[in-house]
């Protein structure tokens, strides 16, 4: 979405209001593409006291696989954006402010990552998930396997050793 911010930089206590839809169902996230809804974009760019701030709220349904069991987990979320426009950098930092040069500012790239930065690295589908057996490769969250757990087994060739010096 264009939104024209002539008006928000010239007159300091003047808002716009936005309020619409981004399609990211295209959008690759580690081999999926976990948006099948558009995502909801509500916020207002505004001027106070001669800084200009974009503030909104992004909502959003997202489909992953849990990072332990692989199992698909939907999940409501949201992402709050919260930038300082400036019209040109003087001595600052650019990383902290977006210039907007022509007093235009497309949105959807800034939403876009925004939200890609907001979803966790570790998607579980329960805080407690087991994840799958390294044997057999079940989910552990349906139950046991019968697989035999292997304990103790790392040390036993250092065991030999001690006992082969006695």
């Amino acid at each position: 979405m264009i939104i024209n911010l002539e008006s928000v930089f010239n007159v300091e206590g003047r808002t716009a209001d936005f309020d619409y839809e981004i399609d990211m169902s295209g959008e690759e996230l580690d081999g999926s593409f976990p948006f099948v809804k558009p995502v909801k974009v509500k916020g207002a760019v505004s001027n106070s006291t001669g800084i200009v701030e974009i503030n909104a709220d992004a909502s959003y349904e997202i489909t992953l696989p849990c990072t332990r069991c692989a199992r698909a987990v939907t999940r409501q979320m949201n992402c709050e954006i919260s930038h300082t426009l400036v019209r040109e950098l003087e001595n600052e930092k650019n990383d902290d402010y977006i210039v907007v040069e022509n007093l235009e500012y497309d949105l959807d790239p800034l939403v876009r990552e925004d939200i890609l930065l907001s979803i966790p690295y570790v998607f579980l589908c329960e805080p407690d998930c087991k994840g799958l057996c390294p044997k057999c490769g079940k989910n552990l969250n349906d139950g046991a396997c019968g697989c035999k757990a292997e304990t103790g087994r790392g040390f036993e060739a250092l065991r030999a050793l001690l006992d082969d010096e006695q």
